[in-house]
């Protein structure tokens, strides 16, 4: 006997052909054998291709999709499945809330007198007056303690004289001043430096310099300091002074 013998060492699957052995096989019990064996061999090989195939399935990865995004609003605890923005594009949601001072900063008091910081008048104080002058040294001022001017300035220099001075020239003994006393305000034109006042540590006549942006109040009135010029008032009258523009209300 003749045994042919199919081993597939993947599954363990055996067949085995028998076929008698002996002398004297005709032709066609020849062709016969083989035909047999082919088509064993053919059947061995469909049952490993379908072996293969269910170790495929059974070990083949699983591939599943991407996860959806999710965005999580304020609104909303949860949001369905939405499919990622683009490159550079918004994503819905509300808009955070946005951050006052208060939140990053302690609060301040905003400077008084509308905008302007108070300074301390002692620091002005010359004999029972109050003397000061304006950063660039064109203007200065004093607040008396004597009558009759109360308070008062005049220009070094000014480049517009105001119409109502008209003999005023600006020349060094026709001085632009201007003044308050007792709720009056009025033009002066002076020869004297009658608001300049004496410096206490022996720099050029003027008093300390009003920092712009500061006031300063003595004696019933306030003068403000700024880039535009002084102006000074007490009791909804005043007066307003610089190079180029005086005024008095």
């Amino acid at each position: 006997m003749i045994e042919h013998r199919f081993v597939s060492k993947r599954n363990e699957m055996v067949y085995s052909s028998i076929v008698p052995a002996r002398a004297g096989i005709s032709e066609q019990e020849k062709f016969v054998r083989r035909v047999f064996v082919v088509a064993a061999l053919v059947a061995a090989a469909v049952g490993l291709t379908a072996c293969d195939s269910a170790v495929d399935q059974r070990g083949a990865p699983v591939t599943t999709s991407a996860p959806s995004l999710h965005v999580i609003t304020s609104d909303q605890q949860t949001a369905g499945p939405a499919s990622a923005p683009a490159a550079g594009a918004p994503v819905s949601g509300s808009a955070p809330a946005p951050v006052t001072a208060s939140e990053n900063a302690s609060e301040t008091s905003a400077p008084a007198n509308g905008g302007f910081t108070d300074v301390d008048a002692s620091k002005y104080q010359i004999d029972g007056s109050y003397f000061f002058q304006s950063p660039s040294g064109n203007i200065k001022c004093g607040i008396l303690a004597s009558a009759p001017y109360g308070v008062g300035c005049q220009l070094a220099k000014a480049t517009i004289v105001t119409p109502k001075l008209p003999n005023c020239t600006d020349a060094p003994d026709r001085k632009v001043a201007a003044h308050l006393y007792e709720g009056k305000s009025e033009f002066l034109c002076t020869s004297q430096g009658i608001f300049v006042g004496i410096s206490p540590d022996g720099s050029p006549a003027g008093g300390a310099v009003l920092n712009y942006g500061e006031s300063l109040t003595a004696n019933g009135y306030t003068c403000s300091s700024s880039s535009q010029g002084v102006r000074c008032v007490a009791g909804g009258h005043g007066f307003a002074i610089a190079a180029e523009n005086q005024h008095i209300f």
